[in-house]
């Protein structure tokens, strides 16, 4: 686990190049003091600070990247940034956001600030009740999705922070076009933590845009001795029910390619903490990977419960995509299980909004499938069976 030492509490900023101080730019180190807030479990943010404002840093916000830092000085008080420094500069608390990923409005929900979110990309797939209400009454926006982005929406908006993220790289279509516009936006990476607790960490960073960090740390310590305590739990009453853990497939095809996680993933770390035991372990990677339809059919054949069989809620559905599944032993044992309980018409799913926030109800959702005779009167949250 990575962290921040006062001693080298030296502010580095993007090694990208970004225009009209909006992105971030490169530039000469710049002091900011100590670092205020070291995450236990997040390795791509930090907090920063000498005084009343603060700089919060983010740390390689995409897959693959390397080196890669972003910096959001928020302004109290009247304070300036030091001479030299380049990241993106705005007021705290920030009152106007768009959010480009559901995650965000969920954690910004979580710290008592989703007013100040005015915009969101894709509202049909926002399961926040106050967003979808907020909607319909005007008072949210939406803003399209990253090619199709409606910089015309986002302009008469002028939103204090555009809030994005980047998958295998900086999303410069997107960048370069709100830097045209002077819209100011920071990346977000909290998809990239592959620990539920250091996802779920990421309320830290959203509560200090709000200044709200006080109840950002409570909510993340309260999740946190959630999960651990479950885990903990878990991990001593496996050793009584069974000596062997259950086998638990991932995935299903898509476009005839089915892709499974690698053993450092979020999904899989969440298994292992359940005390299940992932079906394709074996590669020591954080990211998903294509694996043959006979050596998918093989590993689910041999599991006792498959999860997230894509965009299913039947077996019906999922045997009409491919017959073969019928005879895999988690459909026959009617042991399959999706994460779209909690869904919107569309196909949003708060798995991946509230569930970022909350990976203690994750894991018992999992203990609970993996483990039906443990959580007595637990009902599943996120999951459901696909019966």
């Amino acid at each position: 686990m990575k962290h921040i030492s006062a001693i080298f509490a030296l502010l580095s900023v993007c090694v990208l190049p970004l225009l009209n101080g909006c992105g971030g730019g490169r530039t000469a180190a710049v002091s900011l003091g100590d670092t205020i807030y070291s995450p236990r479990f997040a390795e791509g943010f930090a907090i920063l600070g000498d005084g009343e404002s603060s700089v919060l840093s983010v740390r390689n916000p995409w897959q693959g990247a390397e080196n890669v830092e972003f910096n959001l000085f928020l302004k109290r008080l009247g304070e300036e940034p030091p001479a030299g420094f380049s990241g993106v500069v705005v007021d705290a608390p920030l009152k106007s956001v768009v959010c480009m990923s559901s995650s965000y409005v969920a954690f910004i929900d979580a710290v008592g600030a989703v007013d100040a979110v005015k915009g969101v990309s894709g509202v049909s797939y926002i399961t926040n009740d106050s967003i979808r209400a907020r909607h319909a009454r005007g008072l949210v926006r939406d803003v399209g999705y990253d090619a199709n982005l409606n910089y015309e929406v986002v302009a008469e908006m002028r939103p204090d922070l555009v809030l994005i993220y980047g998958l295998q790289g900086d999303n410069s279509a997107v960048t370069r076009k709100l830097d045209e516009l002077g819209i100011k936006y920071m990346y977000i990476g909290d998809y990239v933590e592959q620990s539920p607790l250091g996802r779920a960490e990421w309320i830290v960073a959203f509560g200090e845009m709000f200044d709200k960090r006080g109840v950002a740390e409570s909510v993340f310590d309260s999740v946190r001795s959630s999960y651990e305590k479950t885990r903990e739990e878990i991990a001593a009453l496996s050793m009584l029910i069974s000596s062997n853990r259950p086998k638990v497939m991932l995935n299903a095809p898509y476009k005839d390619t089915w892709f499974v996680p690698g053993d450092r993933s979020y999904m899989v770390q969440l298994i292992n903490d359940a005390q299940g035991y992932y079906a394709c372990a074996g590669v020591d990677s954080d990211q998903s990977r294509p694996i043959s339809g006979e050596s998918a059919f093989v590993a689910a054949s041999g599991s006792d419960v498959w999860l997230n069989p894509g965009q299913v809620s039947t077996k019906a559905e999922l045997v009409a995509q491919n017959p073969k599944f019928a005879e895999i032993g988690p459909v026959q044992k009617n042991r399959v299980y999706n994460s779209n309980k909690r869904s919107t018409p569309e196909g949003g799913s708060d798995f991946w909004e509230s569930g970022a926030v909350r990976p203690d109800i994750v894991l018992k959702d999992l203990v609970k499938i993996l483990y039906p005779r443990c959580l007595p009167g637990y009902e599943l949250y996120y999951y459901k069976k696909v019966e």
